[in-house]
């Protein structure tokens, strides 16, 4: 039985990704709910890791000692470094940590994995880009900081958990993919300072600057247009991913 550990960071993100298979069962391995698709020879764990390296780490390795996967894949919604559009889908080659003091080292994805991807997304025509990925420890909300990270480490697109994912994965020996679809671009403000929902103590912060600030509700609404496409396209992949599965089995 082929195993896949789909790692996501929020409930929307596994939402989305659910969406594409006909049913799923939950089942819990330490402590973590998990969403299982039974597919022919197949399983797709779906994985709640959070939000952040730390935790995604952290779940990776309770989820590692306790279940074998075949292959460890990073998935949701990224922003892009470069030129795309939203809902494009990026396919990583590899990721690195980017802390604002030190550039961790690359952690690559399986060739073999990025190629049979390639394949799945270009049968069903989506817009698709491959490349570098960079993981930061904190949400990016200025454009400016977007452009200069994008300046400074290259890559197709920033998310929050894919490198401290790739690395537990390579401890443990199995093979590493990243696959996700744009939710915001390199050129685009955030309308919020989302680190502050980061932390328990604030949110409460996070809702008076909601508040205090009316022009934030209307990029707080276009945010949600964007991530509602990056959730359709994301669901669009996995079927893409699941149909070559079914016909052709994995790489």
């Amino acid at each position: 039985m082929t195993a896949i550990g789909v790692f996501v960071a929020t409930r929307w993100e596994l939402d989305a990704v659910r969406r594409a298979f006909g049913t799923t069962e939950a089942r819990v391995v330490d402590g973590i709910r998990c969403l299982v698709a039974r597919q022919a020879q197949a399983e797709w764990w779906i994985i709640p890791m959070g939000v952040g390296p730390e935790r995604a780490a952290a779940t990776a390795r309770r989820m590692l000692a306790a279940q074998p996967f075949t292959a460890v894949w990073s998935t949701g919604f990224a922003c892009a470094l470069g030129s795309a559009r939203i809902g494009d889908v990026l396919i990583g080659t590899q990721v690195t940590m980017e802390d604002g003091q030190s550039t961790g080292r690359p952690v690559s994805c399986a060739q073999t994995l990025v190629d049979w991807m390639r394949q799945a997304v270009e049968a069903q025509g989506l817009s698709m880009q491959a490349g570098g990925f960079v993981t930061v420890p904190r949400v990016l909300c200025r454009a400016e900081e977007k452009r200069e990270m994008a300046a400074q480490a290259g890559g197709i697109g920033l998310d929050m958990e894919s490198a401290a994912l790739g690395l537990v994965a390579s401890e443990h020996r199995i093979p590493f993919a990243i696959v996700r679809t744009v939710s915001d671009l390199v050129d685009e403000s955030l309308p919020l300072d989302f680190n502050l929902f980061l932390r328990p103590s604030g949110w409460a912060k996070g809702v008076v600057a909601c508040l205090t600030h009316p022009t934030s509700l209307i990029g707080l609404n276009r945010l949600r247009v964007q991530s509602r496409i990056a959730g359709a396209q994301l669901t669009a992949l996995y079927r893409a991913c699941a149909d070559r599965a079914l016909r052709e089995g994995f790489a």
